[in-house]
């Protein structure tokens, strides 16, 4: 089985309600950024290597920049504020990445540490963006100037 550590089911079952919750009550944008979190997520475990955990993780590596390009496609064109946050903690944790690869004699536990929490973390972002933000928010385009005020005339 691909999903056998219990950070791995822990993560999966979040990831499970995280995305059952933004099909059920998220937004077009919500269901997009659910979509690419869970498609990347779920294909991390083909791609990691399993034989030596002190190696760079090149397959891990690529599911997060594509989750880090999805989430910022998803912020741009629907401009919501979750991926935004979502983007900024797959920056994080493909930073950690290229840090393990450029020295791979740093502290492989805290590389996976760090890897994990910004998943949690991720998940969090879209979790907080399906309750907190409007379902129907209009774009900055369609958002009509208001007009200027009045200029008070002295009496």
């Amino acid at each position: 089985m691909l999903i056998d550590t219990p950070a791995q089911q822990v993560g999966t079952a979040g990831l499970v309600l995280v995305c059952s919750l933004a099909f059920w009550k998220g937004a077009k944008a919500d269901k997009v950024g659910a979509l690419v979190i869970a498609v990347t997520w779920l294909a991390t475990p083909f791609v990691e290597r399993r034989g030596s955990w002190y190696e760079p993780q090149y397959g891990i590596l690529l599911m997060d920049s594509l989750t880090l390009i999805g989430l910022v496609a998803v912020a741009l064109v629907y401009h919501r504020r979750w991926p935004i946050c979502g983007a900024a903690f797959q920056t994080f944790s493909v930073l950690t990445h290229l840090a393990f690869v450029v020295n791979p004699h740093a502290l492989y536990r805290a590389y996976f540490y760090a890897d994990f929490s910004m998943g949690f973390l991720l998940l969090g972002s879209l979790f907080a963006g399906v309750l907190i933000e409007p379902r129907d928010r209009p774009s900055p385009s369609q958002v009509q100037p208001l007009d200027r005020p009045r200029e008070r005339r002295p009496a």
